[in-house]
């Protein structure tokens, strides 16, 4: 392990040995490699860049991001495998990215299509870390990213930028903005709210007591079937991990370029913001969203306070 101080924060660059006699992990172990930011001396995030390997696509097919407890001493989003694999941490994707005349599924990382009857896989993978930056007080870290399939020439690339500080009454703030570029002529990103869009999946326990997960949602959003939110820009889910409960608020910029999307949330913890908008040349798309972290109860007004700062916090930087 190669560790590297940047302004005082600890970047943890997790390298796995190439070839040698290095043991296989035990059964519940998962090797990953990625880089673990920290503030103060614990571990906040830790964005998961393993390349994709075809022998084993489900492990490493997606770039994703963990949100660690307050302690910094485990993840309290949920990894590969568990309950619906391609759920990782923060993510995002769309389950039909058209290319011209072909449809990828950037969701489950699929195409649709076998080779030798082996399911042909999509990834993204990294490409560069662009940039870090950090003080006491605030973490950013940006990174290039491509989307490809096995059998296509990379279609997006993706810059992706982290930011994470602390806020108010102990809550951690996490913005999550994505900036991505055609490659391959316009991209239409279709999907429903339930397999597209920026969204993030809780630790995989939480499937295991869904009944005690809660959702708070703004005044005026309605419940439409298949747990599809209307009318809102953001929602809180809420639920315990690791014998502790969490508050996990999720908010959509209002500068999407699409407007006030869908949002969906399943009681097994993965939650989130579907939109569909087309990616174009010569013409990069920005999406952003930012993900608030409490260890205390929140409840509506105190979830609409924190969008209406979102809000401000926008306008400023507009």
């Amino acid at each position: 392990m190669q560790s590297i101080k940047w302004s005082g924060l600890f970047l943890w660059v997790i390298l796995l040995a190439a070839g040698g006699n290095a043991a296989e992990p035990a059964d519940g172990f998962t090797v990953e490699q990625g880089l673990d930011a920290q503030l103060n001396g614990k571990t906040w995030l830790r964005t998961v860049t393993t390349p994709f390997d075809k022998n084993n696509p489900e492990l490493a097919y997606k770039v994703y991001t963990h949100l660690y407890d307050f302690e910094g001493a485990f993840p309290i989003t949920k990894g590969s495998g568990g309950k619906y694999s391609h759920h990782r941490g923060l993510f995002i994707g769309w389950k039909a990215t058209h290319i011209g005349d072909s449809v990828v599924d950037t969701w489950h990382m699929r195409t649709g299509k076998k080779d030798k009857g082996r399911e042909i896989y999509a990834h993204q993978q990294l490409e560069e870390w662009i940039s870090f930056d950090a003080n006491e007080n605030r973490i950013s870290q940006t990174a290039r990213i491509l989307w490809a399939a096995e059998n296509m020439e990379p279609f997006i690339e993706e810059e992706r930028t982290l930011v994470a500080y602390p806020g108010e009454k102990g809550m951690r703030v996490v913005d999550f903005i994505s900036v991505l570029k055609t490659l391959a002529g316009p991209i239409q990103l279709r999907g429903d709210a339930q397999h597209a869009g920026m969204q993030i999946r809780m630790a995989n326990e939480v499937s295991e007591h869904e009944n005690e997960t809660e959702y708070i949602l703004p005044d005026g959003a309605v419940t439409l079937g298949n747990d599809i939110i209307d009318g809102a820009w953001w929602i809180c889910g809420s639920m315990p991990i690791g014998g502790k409960r969490y508050w996990i608020v999720h908010l959509t910029s209002p500068e999407l370029i699409t407007g006030q999307p869908q949002y969906s949330a399943r009681l097994y913890g993965r939650f989130g913001a579907f939109f569909e908008p087309d990616l174009k040349p010569g013409v990069p798309l920005r999406i952003a969203c930012r993900i608030i972290l409490s260890e205390t109860p929140l409840d509506q007004k105190q979830c609409e306070d924190l969008y209406q700062q979102y809000k401000q916090d926008v306008e400023k930087s507009s």
